[in-house]
Order: C-alpha cells, then structure tokens, then sequence
C-alpha cells in the first residue's frame, strides 16, 4: 500500500485540486469561442 501512495499521491491530489477547475475551464471555453471568433474578421 505504500508503494501506491508514493507513486499516485501527487497526481491524485492534482487531479482533486484542479480538476474542477480544468472542467469549468473547458466547459466555458467552447462557449467564449463564438465571440473571438468574429473578434478575429476585424
């Protein structure tokens, strides 16, 4: 058991840091693409 921990104990707690982050980060991207979008014909 402690050889799990000592090799997934980093990446689990990234993943329970900035996991919610990264989700609501890609959710809201695609949603803010359609503006640059026409930001980028100027």
């Amino acid at each position: 058991m402690d050889k799990f921990w000592s090799i997934f104990a980093m990446p689990i707690g990234l993943a329970l840091c900035f996991g919610p982050a990264v989700i609501v980060w890609w959710l809201t991207k695609d949603k803010d693409s359609g503006p640059d979008k026409s930001s980028d014909r100027h």
